[in-house]
């Protein structure tokens, strides 16, 4: 059965876009997709995928093409992946001896930078009904911290593969479960939160995206950019992880006396970003700026500028909080000096416990 037709018994997670000419529901930002009740013996799905090719860095050689990786989950559990590296094919996501009646999560499981993924077509040999939520809502807004860059990766290996790269086991998937909130990811590897002042290279800035549904999939397909619905989609929590990324021109800037100044810059524009953030959200969502588990420069800037928002604006729904710094000892790392498995589970528990103390 086409997509387009099983919308209205599904369950749709995430920020995704119905591409009318590709008959395609595009699940693009990691573990965005859907839920769908099954009453039979298996369920299959028919996917489109498509890679993308990031740049390499310069003296390095080209990268190979990332494609996407998709999942299947039952309740918690994620008993299913794919890396998806043809543009059109059918997959047996989940099968049973007997008939049964069991709701299950499609999903990208990887990021929207290193493959597209569309939803084609799903199919059982029994009949599909209806699932319902009433959850919650909670955005997590990040870079490769928050997608799981490498996670799964051997000990700081240097090459990255989004076979490697477990949305579903990242610190806002597992705070959100423990939580018991619907989660939606807006998040991309190498992203700042806003354009530096002095850039060392071109990169995306959060800035000029979150308001947007999929800006990525609209310059890929060459779409219209459209913005996303925030008030049929309440967040009741939004929790920033951005800054990584952004104190990475300011450190390696070459004139010394403008790095106090760059500084600044950040400041005023995060603050500005943050002001973005309250108006499209609403008065009533809890926002909580956040920075780690690998870079803490310009952390004093989002904890000033939490602080003087509040006082400015009378905004009780506004904190600030500091990941603990990645334990290599005992903890390792993923891919590249990333988050491991072991620090994406203790930074999930991180944030669910501080986000009790606010909302529970």
């Amino acid at each position: 059965m086409k997509v387009k037709e099983l919308l209205e018994l599904a369950v749709v997670h995430g920020r995704t876009v119905y591409d009318e000419e590709k008959e395609a529901l595009f699940c693009n930002w990691s573990l965005s997709g859907l839920s769908i009740g099954v009453k039979g013996k298996y369920l299959k799905v028919r996917v489109l995928a498509d890679s993308d090719q990031i740049p390499g860095m310069p003296g390095m050689p080209q990268p190979p093409a990332d494609w996407p990786c998709i999942g299947c989950a039952k309740g918690d559990e994620l008993f299913y992946r794919h890396e998806c590296r043809e543009n059109d094919q059918t997959l047996t996501l989940w099968e049973s001896e007997t008939e049964e009646s069991v709701e299950l999560r499609v999903v990208k499981i990887s990021e929207n930078a290193r493959g597209k993924l569309g939803i084609l077509e799903l199919e059982t040999d029994g009949q599909f009904f209806k699932v319902t939520s009433d959850k919650p809502r909670m955005e997590i807004v990040g870079d490769s911290i928050t997608c799981g860059f490498g996670n799964e990766a051997p000990d700081n290996a240097f090459e990255f593969k989004t076979s490697e790269e477990n949305g579903w086991l990242t610190y806002g998937a597992l705070a959100a479960r423990e939580l018991g909130y619907e989660l939606s990811m807006v998040c991309e590897s190498g992203i700042s939160a806003v354009k530096p002042e002095h850039p060392l290279f071109p990169m995306h800035a959060m800035e000029d995206i979150y308001s947007y549904t999929d800006e990525l999939y609209a310059v890929k397909y060459g779409k219209e950019n459209t913005k996303w619905d925030f008030e049929k989609y309440h967040n009741d929590i939004v929790v920033i992880n951005l800054g990584t990324n952004d104190s990475t021109p300011i450190r390696f800037y070459q004139e010394f006396d403008q790095i106090d100044a760059m500084g600044e810059w950040f400041h005023a524009k995060y603050k500005e970003f943050i002001k973005q953030v309250r108006k499209v959200n609403g008065p009533d969502t809890f926002i909580c700026c956040t920075l780690g588990s690998m870079d803490y420069y310009l952390y004093h800037h989002i904890r000033d500028v939490v602080d003087e928002l509040k006082k400015e604006t009378g905004d009780e729904k506004l904190c600030c909080f500091e990941y603990i710094p990645i334990n290599m000892m005992v903890e390792g790392y993923g891919a590249a000096g990333h988050p491991s498995l072991k620090t994406n589970l203790r930074m999930g528990k991180e944030l669910a416990n501080y986000i009790r103390k606010f909302v529970l």
